[in-house]
């Protein structure tokens, strides 16, 4: 119950601070950069406030409900993201520091290799633009490391086994979680998924939507991923069960040398 209750205040606390954001993006000027990073920082803070609403209830929620609600305000942010000319497959970053946090970078055109960031969202990649921003599930993460003690594993095996810990026992997303992995590839299914039905309405709307903005489930196991390994993470593909409702996602792990560029798996 105490954890329920936990989810509420931190639910209550994200939806709040959404609300001030988006009132100082209100007050800034409508075509500037400031206002654009004020709204995208208001939506994601809301999407994961309303993910831990979803989540935090005494009463076990319905199934169609409870997907639908952990989705409001992504086709927003997705919106947002077009606007600026994202496009293609986001990038979880893994932190720059030990006091550092997961970064979400999202193209603006074809790049590779070390990633810098400004203060108004923006970013460069030898050459190439992007978009950079906090991740759905950057808020929810430091609240399990927080309050549930979660710690990121180095050892892919371990944190394999972190990943199914906080899927089925603390979120209680799905019934099973099974992770895997070939060479570079991880892939991880979430069996009998709760959020299933929020999975099938958003493939129906946008079918590129998943690599471009995951959702706050599948952004928050890509930065356990990115952290805990240490590597530039992507989602390849995420397929649909409706037999089993299930999820099953591919994610390509890079690791990254001395100089921040990409080359190749990581030591998983």
């Amino acid at each position: 119950m105490d954890g329920y209750k936990n989810y509420r205040t931190g639910a209550y606390l994200l939806i709040g601070f959404a609300v001030l954001l988006l009132l100082a993006a209100l007050l800034t000027d409508r075509w500037g950069s400031l206002h654009s990073l004020l709204l995208m920082l208001s939506t994601t803070t809301f999407i994961g406030g309303a993910f831990l609403f979803a989540l935090g209830g005494d009463d076990p929620v319905r199934a169609t409900v409870a997907g639908q609600f952990s989705l409001q305000g992504i086709a927003a942010l997705g919106g947002i993201i077009h606007d600026r000319g994202g496009r293609g497959t986001a990038v979880f970053l893994p932190p720059k520091s030990e006091d550092g946090a997961v970064m979400q970078f999202i193209p603006t055109a074809r790049s590779s290799g070390s990633y810098t960031g400004g203060a108004d969202g923006s970013a460069l990649c030898n050459g190439g633009s992007g978009i950079l921003i906090e991740p759905l599930a950057g808020s929810m993460l430091e609240d399990l490391k927080r309050d549930n003690n979660l710690v990121l594993p180095t050892e892919y095996a371990l944190l394999a086994g972190a990943v199914r810990e906080v899927c089925e026992d603390l979120l209680s997303v799905a019934d099973q979680v099974e992770v895997q992995r070939e060479g570079d590839v991880v892939t991880v299914t979430l069996q009998n998924y709760r959020f299933f039905s929020g999975c099938i309405s958003r493939r129906e709307a946008s079918p590129e939507s998943c690599a471009l903005c995951p959702c706050s489930v599948c952004s928050l196991i890509m930065c356990m991923m990115a952290e805990g390994l240490g590597c530039e993470v992507r989602l390849q593909q995420a397929d649909l069960d409706e037999g089993e409702r299930s999820v099953r996602m591919g994610i390509s792990c890079s690791a990254r040398d001395s100089a921040g560029v990409a080359s190749g798996s990581p030591d998983l």
